[in-house]
């Protein structure tokens, strides 16, 4: 059983700074996971903060991991099927750069051809909890002008490897088709990474820097014989100022003038309602957590149901048609909505009826 996890988080936040400190007591929650077995999540519950923020971050983190929103009820535990996990264990909330940014973690087991476990991170701005990423925090260029510099460091390390790899083979020793192997390996790595145009990598903000992440050589099939792993280039401090945007300078740098843009382009969940009198909530974001396109996917709730509704996505400047299909694929309802400043509003539609859609940024 997890032990309850309280972390207190020193935040110069100004007038937040009076607010309650941020803190995390899991929820315990009962899913059906890896071959229909029946297990229990402990999952982030962040209490405190300035007014707002906990229910903000706890908002986020219900429709981006578990599919679903908060129970108003804390006592209601079941939640849907969680295909392949085995194990969702919180690990706290913790301050980042300055305590203008808090990040909370997950750790989580699942298996599916093979099994692994890691951590989740996901970041949130300290006086608002909102979630914020690289999309958010970065120029527009940064992604390209940043992966060429760690594209270059990322070669060398592969070809100052190999040619040790090397030298280790004209060496008589037991160890010889290991050797071998590894070098094969390798050459395959290299070869497949070689292209400075071809962007293979992730931009992550960590704290006090930016971070380009590679991911291993190997495949998890071979990844006993990769010894060097993934490749991470930092970009640390003041260093990170030509890459950030206003904002990022603000929640990394401390830059007070810049404020929070409307929207978040790494996810961005609104509020409202459907003909005035049914209360939904409607993500906006990229395809999958590390996705770059700020908008290519979405889906929705009835907050009474809390069951998440996929939507097929089309989208023109502002102007978005978000489609709802049945199991066979077959459009059962449609919204046209358009987006001005942090809000969405527009029409949803099914057959003859026709009802107004009013969403706010939340």
């Amino acid at each position: 059983m997890i032990k309850l996890t309280t972390v207190l988080l020193a935040a110069n936040l100004g007038c937040a700074a009076q607010a309650a400190p941020f803190s995390d007591q899991p929820r315990s929650y009962v899913f059906t996971g890896d071959g229909g077995k029946s297990a229990t999540a402990h999952f982030p519950w962040i209490a405190g903060g300035p007014p707002g923020a906990a229910e903000h971050i706890n908002s986020y983190l219900h429709d981006a991991y578990l599919q679903t929103l908060p129970a108003s009820d804390p006592k209601e535990t079941r939640i849907k099927v969680l295909d392949g996990m085995t194990m969702i264990e919180s690990q706290g909330v913790k301050a980042m750069n300055g305590g203008r940014m808090v990040r909370v973690s997950i750790e989580e087991e699942g298996c599916g051809a093979y099994c692994s476990s890691g951590i989740s991170d996901f970041d949130f701005d300290a006086a608002s909890g909102r979630p914020v990423g690289a999309l958010d925090l970065t120029a527009p260029d940064a992604k390209a002008r940043l992966h060429l510099k760690a594209h270059k460091a990322h070669v060398a390390e592969i070809e100052k490897f190999l040619a040790a790899l090397k030298r280790d083979l004209r060496k008589s020793g037991p160890d010889k088709a290991r050797l071998q192997e590894q070098i094969e390996l390798y050459e395959m790595c290299l070869s497949g990474r070689e292209d400075a145009a071809r962007d293979y990598s992730y931009l992550l903000v960590a704290e006090n820097s930016l971070v380009v992440s590679f991911g291993e050589c190997g495949s998890h099939a071979s990844r006993a014989l990769d010894e060097l792993g993934g490749f991470s280039y930092s970009v640390k401090g003041e260093a990170m100022r030509p890459y950030l945007s206003s904002y990022g300078r603000r929640l990394l740098l401390g830059d007070a003038q810049a404020e929070a843009p409307s929207i978040n382009k790494s996810g961005q969940l609104f509020k409202g309602t459907i003909n005035g009198r049914l209360p939904v909530t409607l993500f906006l974001g990229p395809s999958g957590r590390l996705g770059e396109k700020p908008f290519d996917s979405a889906h929705y709730y009835y907050d009474k149901f809390r069951q998440q509704i996929a939507l097929v996505m089309q989208r023109e400047g502002d102007a978005f048609v978000l489609t709802e299909n049945d199991k066979n694929g077959k459009p059962t309802a449609v919204m046209t909505l358009k987006l001005s400043g942090a809000k969405l509003s527009g029409e949803w539609r099914s057959g003859a009826k026709r009802m107004p859609v009013d969403l706010t940024a939340y």
